[in-house]
């Protein structure tokens, strides 16, 4: 079928759409929401479908973006028809339900991620990031390509998302290296630290939170950006970082998820013990939540049918955060068809939740025959057409119009001190796009008279958005009584090339607090000319025993290691100077160059960009967290047979690789039973692995060793352990 046939389709879907409809009344009674809470179903189906991710628009009115295409079926036929869109959601007769919908956009193919930015609309439909300007009868207007290679290679489940406008004024994202903004009517794309899977948040300073599918929250300790400048530094401990190291999922019911059949995957009740599909992480802060919930973080955990509620520990330097609840969850259902896979601020304080609501939630590249046949006996492949989103908080009343867009300045700047953080950015997001030399004036005086330090994070920021970001900022006094303010406002003296009054660092430093001190070495790290600067040196006596302190330092080194390698700094620093002497010895690999566009080895590199490359790195040497290297690697230099084996079966377990164990808690799925990956594209992976990855470049990977391996006495959903592979693939 065509997409012109598709397109006439949804134009007269768009057409019914318009219609009102019939609310549709959910039944929560087989749902539990920790007290005092109420839940409700602010819109469900038939006025939406398969909803991933949602954003309200200046007015507060509700977007949902709809991934109607993904795992229909359990064989996931034709999942890349054009039929997702994206929706505008209304409540007309103002009941507090939504009841009516608008097509924005449709025909999209697997489109995953929006969010309303400078007074339109970014959506990413692979592999195209769009900018979209959105007209007063809200319709689509101008269209810019913001980035063609947003998304390349990898499946849904595996690609770019978030689209995250940052308190910082950029646009980050989930499984990316790269961040965005629109700066003097250009679009902006620079690298940033590769981060999470499915979902991003930030808290209340910029930090920035995310996972991945096994391990629910992670996060920075630090702002965006402080330690990449180095890239030969890979292993920062300030990145990354896990804020809940417990992964305990506490399901009413057994739920159907992959490789159950795994050493302590399920309890003795056949419940799933661990996270397995984390996403949709979301820092919380909103009125319409008691105070015991604000700065809390909350995670989906789609495959056991619940939202867990994570406290946060955040006033110092080292983000740490443990599980709110012992034997129970925020929000759960014994209903296998609650799929909830994002979580957002709203501009009214409550807690909105994006569930798919369907029973498939797999994707197919990585779908097991165990789980597929338990998808089929459950029945679940019949729970479809649905989706909901639900709206969680004290009191549930209509959502009201805002037109933020028409509040003046001293509205907007009123609004950095809201105690809803989604009210605070949008203003501040409004502010900065003003630009108006009055803006910034009224800005400036809110700096000198607010004490409240969320609303002078947001005036900095804005400041610094608008380029009149001054050294007179640094001056003010409640800089030295809340350390996070400080933080902001040394990362972005650095950032403007703002060096500090011999009063102002002194200032700084008598506040003798983690965060402030580390930020007062990063300033001193990016300052650092000929020699360290002894104020540096005393620092890190101060900290002698946290390695993490002398990260800014390395990170900064990129060139200069000399400065450093000095042997009158060995007794102060003995640790930084091995690292330094380390990193200084790396050469930096060129990457390889293909230039037929149809040879072996660049189908090879294009499918293991598609389908390797967002865990193992597009230069193989792995993603902290995620996957441990394959750059000369052991699997990769060593009997082929090693690692077709680990590609078609999987690993499980810990892995060694050169010396260094990895143990994430994750099971690297094989892709021998995916219908999608021929034993052509295992071979040519193979091959471009094991001449791109080694210093002895071999491409002797062939289709008769991939048939033998295929028949192996275990089927392709037994993964190995290491442990399992060396027995069965002994070297010489």
């Amino acid at each position: 079928m065509t997409r012109l046939y598709y397109a006439l389709i949804l134009v007269l879907l768009s057409y019914s759409c318009k219609k009102e409809y019939k609310e549709t009344l959910v039944d929560f009674s087989n749902y539990h929401l920790a007290e005092p809470l109420t839940v409700q179903a602010l819109a469900a189906e038939p006025l939406l479908e398969a909803p991933v991710t949602i954003s309200f628009d200046d007015q507060g009115q509700l977007w949902a973006l709809e991934l109607t295409g993904y795992m229909r079926t359990v064989e996931g036929i034709n999942e890349e028809e054009p039929i997702g869109r994206i929706i505008i959601l209304e409540d007309k007769d103002q009941d507090g339900f939504m009841d009516h919908s608008k097509v924005f956009l449709d025909s999209l193919k697997l489109a995953r991620a929006i969010s309303h930015v400078y007074d339109g609309l970014l959506y990413a439909e692979p592999p195209y990031l769009y900018f979209t300007e959105i007209t007063p009868d809200n319709t689509p207007g101008k269209t810019t390509v913001v980035d063609s290679a947003y998304a390349v290679g990898g499946n849904v489940e595996h690609q770019p998302n978030g689209l995250l406008y940052n308190l910082d004024n950029w646009i980050y994202n989930a499984k990316s290296s790269k961040r965005y903004r629109l700066k003097d009517g250009k679009w902006q794309v620079e690298h940033t630290s590769f981060r999470g899977q499915w979902g991003i948040t930030n808290d209340d300073m910029g930090r920035l939170l995310y996972n991945d599918n096994s391990n629910q929250l992670r996060g920075d300790w630090v702002l965006p950006n402080m330690l990449n400048a180095n890239p030969k530094f890979k292993n920062r401990q300030a990145i990354g970082k896990a804020i809940v190291p417990n992964q305990k999922l506490y399901p009413l019911q057994a739920t159907s998820i992959n490789r159950g059949y795994l050493p302590n995957m399920l309890d003795e009740e056949q419940k799933i013990k661990y996270f397995t599909s984390a996403c949709g992480p979301l820092y919380f802060e909103g009125s319409n939540l008691p105070e015991e919930f604000q700065g809390d973080a909350f995670v989906s955990g789609p495959e056991a049918n619940l939202v867990k509620r994570n406290i946060l520990r955040n006033d110092a330097l080292r983000w740490q955060g443990e599980q709110a609840y012992t034997n129970k969850e925020f929000l759960i259902s014994n209903d296998e068809g609650f799929r909830p896979v994002n979580n957002f601020n709203g501009p009214d304080g409550s807690l909105y939740v994006v569930d798919m609501h369907r029973g498939i939630i797999q994707h197919k590249t990585y779908l097991t025959s165990y789980l597929r046949q338990q998808y089929l006996d459950k029945g679940l492949d019949s729970i479809v057409g649905m989706g909901r989103i639900l709206r969680l908080g004290k009191q549930l009343k209509p959502l009201k119009k805002l037109n933020i867009s028409s509040w003046s300045d001293e509205r907007l700047i009123d609004s950095l001190a809201s105690k809803n953080i989604w009210i605070r950015k949008r203003a501040q997001q409004h502010l900065v796009a003003k630009g108006k030399e009055n803006t910034i004036q009224l800005l400036r005086k809110t700096a000198s008279i607010s004490n409240n330090y969320k609303q002078l994070i947001h005036t900095f920021y804005t400041l610094d958005g608008l380029d009149a970001f001054t050294t007179e900022l640094l001056d003010n006094p409640n800089i030295q009584k809340f350390p996070k303010l400080a933080a902001v406002a040394l990362k972005l003296a650095v950032e403007n090339k703002i060096s500090l009054t011999d009063n102002q660092f002194q200032n700084l430093a008598s506040v003798d607090n983690a965060m402030v001190d580390y930020y007062l070495g990063y300033y001193l790290a990016i300052h650092t000319e000929d020699h360290i600067d002894s104020r540096w040196l005393s620092l890190i006596k101060k900290y002698r025993d946290a390695s993490w302190f002398t990260e800014p330092l390395i990170a900064h080194s990129f060139n200069k290691e000399a400065i450093f390698l000095q042997p009158e700094y060995a007794a102060t620093m003995p640790n930084t100077l091995h690292w330094l002497d380390s990193l200084q010895r790396i050469q930096l690999k060129k990457p390889g160059s293909f230039k037929k566009n149809k040879d072996h080895l660049t189908r090879g590199r294009i499918l293991f960009n598609r389908h390797c490359a967002t865990c193992h790195g597009p230069d193989g040497t792995g993603i902290e967290n995620l996957a441990p290297p394959l750059l000369q690697s052991e699997y990769i230099t060593g009997p082929k047979e090693r690692f077709l084996a680990v590609m078609l079966y999987g690993l499980n377990g810990p892995v060694t690789v050169n010396g260094k164990t990895y143990d994430y808690g994750i099971s690297m799925p094989g892709i021998g039973g995916s219908t999608e990956i021929t034993d052509e594209n295992i071979r040519d992976i193979g091959n471009y692995m094991r001449n791109a990855f080694t210093n002895t470049p071999n491409q002797d990977v062939d289709l008769k060793t991939i048939s033998k391996l295929r028949n192996l006495n275990r089927t392709l959903d037994q993964t190995f352990t290491e442990i399992e592979l060396h027995e069965t693939f002994k070297t010489n």
